[in-house]
């Protein structure tokens, strides 16, 4: 018996969407590979970076495990990839993926480009991404644009190899560069329940700093839905959503050099011209919002099926794998992991997937 109930849509007549234009990056990220193809030897080579090996093979899903991942990365990995399986029976290809779980990149491109190495990376999330969004949304709509302070607002941790986040701290001063700049303990917010993290609870000012840490922060999208206007400093690493950020329309880009003048000329800006810094607080939301699951798995299954279409062999399980499933991996859940897991639960799409 399925634990996992299925959530059906009635489904009504809809045209085929036309994917964001950002879906587009998914053929640049996969230019090394357009004319070598990728090679049981690739596969073989990014294995040394790799946490695990993720393979569908004929509808189902196997996992051949190399090292502990940090908290439940590998765990929540796992549960996207089989709930991509649910939302598109049938649609997803036979694939061969090597994923880390780490935060810092580890393939060198100056050390592998002429021999360029796959491996994959995915986001964690806190809760399910569409109940998140919704709290952020509603947490930022209880104070109106005038009502918000009027600084940029960070609070992170700075003690993570990150020069740029040692840096921003010394711009905490709200009178000489418009800015409120504090650290978080996580240790000590820990012991309080993290009742003092609660992202909507973090909209409070009408501008947000975004600050890399040891590498790319999960902390983006929590920034751009927050209605407030997103402060991004000089980012060095991508996800796939920000490809589809527009400076000036639904974010600031502030350079990494003289960092506390560059926060402090935008705040000046935006409190000199409400309405427009108003509307581009509004425009990363309306782009958040945008970003539903439905846009997510889409994504999931278009890079998948792009990446497959460049594999010169055909995936097979290796003996050292084992198959998952939805049920193997409630088992192996403590009781906050299987709650989240369960919130997340997909069900078969009633619509067909964007177009590429």
């Amino acid at each position: 018996m399925n634990p996992i109930p299925e959530r059906r849509r009635v489904a009504s007549p809809q045209k085929v969407q036309t994917c964001p234009d950002f879906f587009k990056s998914i053929h640049k990220d996969l230019e090394p590979w357009a004319k070598s193809r990728i090679t049981m030897r690739h596969i073989m080579e990014a294995k040394r970076f790799a946490a695990l090996r993720i393979l569908i093979v004929r509808g189902k899903l196997y996992v051949d495990p190399y090292y502990d991942c940090v908290q439940s990365r590998a765990m929540f990995t796992i549960w996207g990839f089989l709930q991509l399986l649910r939302r598109y029976p049938g649609m997803v290809p036979d694939v061969d993926i090597m994923f880390d779980c780490m935060d810092k990149p580890v393939i060198d491109k100056k050390e592998h480009g002429s021999f360029p190495l796959p491996l994959f990376r995915s986001e964690v999330n806190l809760q399910p991404w569409n109940e998140e969004f919704k709290d952020i949304k509603h947490g930022s709509q209880a104070k109106s644009w005038k009502e918000k302070l009027p600084f940029a607002y960070w609070k992170g941790n700075p003690d993570v190899l990150s020069p740029l986040r040692v840096e921003l701290m010394k711009c905490n001063d709200s009178k000489l560069w418009g800015a409120e700049i504090l650290r978080q303990n996580w240790a000590e917010e820990a012991k309080d329940g993290f009742k003092k993290s609660k992202l909507s609870n973090q909209c409070n000012h009408r501008y947000k700093i975004y600050a890399e840490g040891y590498a790319w922060s999960v902390s983006l999208k929590y920034i751009l839905s927050c209605n407030s206007v997103a402060l991004i400093i000089s980012q060095q690493y991508k996800d796939f959503f920000s490809r589809g950020l527009i400076p000036t329309k639904n974010h600031f880009p502030i350079p990494s050099a003289d960092l506390c003048r560059s926060i402090k000329s935008v705040v000046d800006w935006g409190n000199a011209n409400p309405s427009e810094a108003e509307k581009i607080g509004k425009a990363g939301q309306d782009f958040m919002e945008s970003l539903t699951m439905d846009r997510v798995y889409d994504y999931m299954l278009h890079l998948i099926t792009e990446y497959s279409k460049l594999l010169d062999y055909k995936p097979a399980p290796p003996s050292s794998a084992f198959e998952a499933c939805v049920e193997s991996l409630l088992c192996l859940a403590d009781p906050k992991q299987r709650q989240n897991l369960e919130k997340a639960a997909a069900s078969p799409s009633p619509y067909p997937p964007c177009t590429l």
